[in-house]
């Protein structure tokens, strides 16, 4: 991947016109334009609606260039190379007037090594701009810096008083990672009110950090933060799996950086309906210490053109907000529709289907992605090979020691001991359940005992589970292909009967 000042150089030595800086933190656009202009050797001035044009760093008043009328005349007659950083610019440029100067600046500004830069949140780019015009995307703050406006803040806040920091180094550790996505504004916000109240950076201020990542979440809009306090230990069976992510469980922290280990990137669940897929993802969250989100196909898709694209753009972006989380996409056969797009939408289902292929293999974050699956022929190739993901399992029906784990599981969490039961007669009277129908299983004969005045037993469970026909029955061939295609392809979730 091209580090974000790299391209930034590349953007002016292409020699754009314009170019159109997304990002809200004008300080640190300020601090990129001002290295490739270093670098360029290129003069670098700044204009803004109450401050006109000047050179940058400069505290002298300017003498010209006060309206932006004025500061485009200035660009318009300046010979030679120069950047020009307008602040404001987004407010005019869809008047007709300020259009008609633009292109009319963006010719000369062809001739020469020159180039006039937009900057603001959210930029929409005029119709008529859109071939003059480059885009670059400020980065969100790395760990390094994060450290160091941490520091900074600290410091500051130390003149009203001594900032008392009683964390350790995996703590601080800690902070950076709860910092890591946030723009450097919204860090330092956050960090800010961490501390103002008693002037004391401590333990229980690294939840705070992180509930400011959250609403910067919820701003959003595509995704949804679950809340989750299930475990590995609430999940039945799937015994290779939990191996699997008991290895990884530290792989997010400093001592694994050290180490040399990238983060995980995530893995496919693929299987039988109602077999866990989706407890599991809740449960990785959860046992790893990381926010869960789940990103909602109906939130993203639109019914106006490029609100679309737009809508996943901000979705896959928040979730780089809230690194390093845990991202889950259930039954993403669904969620995009891949097989299906071709008419029908217009080609959108495929090109956002697309977008998520190219962000899973380079997204910047350490964002670990579960995507859940019931269907693999509505997946292209391309999507579940190694790079995209770490591994692909196979969720099969559970076997009989695993269906017992499962109903100790359901029973315990409605208030039974287990040990009262028969959980190797009821492994035998539920051979082809999925976990899911073992539940409502269990839910049905609460409902007949409860209403026969009765306790839960044995025999009412045997009872509602031969009154159910579960879905290896009733959908036996799709059940059959699907083993069959996983067979050699996929690492089995559970372990052997």
């Amino acid at each position: 991947m091209i580090d974000a000042q790299r391209e930034l150089d590349l953007l002016l030595r292409a020699r754009h016109p314009f170019v159109a800086v997304r990002g809200a933190d004008e300080a640190r656009i300020e601090g990129f334009l001002r290295a490739s202009a270093e670098r360029l050797r290129m003069p670098f001035y700044i204009w803004s609606v109450t401050r006109g044009m000047r050179v940058a760093g400069s505290l002298a008043q300017p003498t010209r260039g006060k309206t932006l009328d004025e500061a485009l005349d200035v660009v318009r007659r300046q010979p030679g190379p120069g950047l020009y950083l307008f602040l404001d610019l987004q407010a005019w440029w869809e008047e007709p007037a300020t259009l008609r100067s633009l292109l009319d600046v963006g010719r000369y500004l062809e001739l020469d090594h020159r180039a006039l830069v937009v900057a603001g949140p959210g930029l929409t780019i005029p119709e008529r701009l859109r071939h003059l015009c480059a885009i670059w995307d400020l980065p969100l703050p790395r760990r390094d810096e994060l450290h160091t406006l941490a520091q900074r803040v600290i410091r500051d806040l130390g003149s009203h008083g001594p900032v008392q920091v009683h964390l350790d180094a995996a703590g601080l550790n800690r902070l950076v990672d709860n910092l890591h996505g946030l723009s450097g504004i919204e860090a330092e916000r956050a960090l800010c009110a961490a501390i103002a109240d008693d002037l004391a950076l401590t333990e229980g201020d690294l939840e705070g950090v992180l509930e400011a990542k959250r609403r910067v979440l919820q701003e959003g809009g595509a995704l949804e933060y679950i809340v989750t306090e299930t475990g590995l230990g609430d999940v039945g069976g799937l015994a290779n799996l939990k191996a699997w992510l008991l290895e990884r469980r530290d792989a997010f922290g400093e001592r694994a950086r050290a180490f040399g280990l990238p983060p995980p990137k995530g893995l496919v669940l693929l299987g039988v309906q109602g077999c866990g897929k989706s407890l599991a993802a809740k449960a990785i969250a959860s046992s790893w210490g990381l926010p869960l989100l789940r990103m909602e196909a109906g939130r993203i898709y639109d019914k106006f053109i490029g609100e679309s694209d737009k809508n996943l753009e901000q979705a896959l972006r928040a979730a780089e907000h809230m690194a390093p989380c845990v991202l889950m996409i259930d039954e993403i056969e669904k969620a995009f529709a891949y097989a299906g797009s071709t008419d029908s939408d217009g080609g959108l289902s495929r090109r956002l289907f697309g977008r998520l292929l190219g962000w899973l293999q380079d997204r910047p974050a350490p964002v670990f992605v579960v995507a859940t699956c019931n269907d693999v022929s509505q997946l292209p190739p391309e999507f579940i090979r190694k790079g995209r993901f770490d591994e692909i399992f196979f969720v099969d029906l559970p076997t009989p020691s695993e269906r017992r784990a499962i109903f100790d599981v359901h029973l315990r969490r409605r208030g039974r001991d287990s040990d009262t039961f028969d959980l190797e007669a009821l492994a035998k009277h539920s051979a082809g359940f999925s976990g899911a129908e073992i539940e409502q299983a269990i839910v049905g004969a609460l409902y007949s005992a409860f209403s026969a005045g009765a306790d839960l037993t044995t025999e009412g469970v045997i009872a509602e589970l031969r009154r159910t026909r579960p879905l290896s029955v009733t959908r036996a061939e799709d059940v059959a292909a699907l083993r069959a295609w996983a067979a050699g392809r996929t690492v089995p979730a559970g372990a052997s009967a």
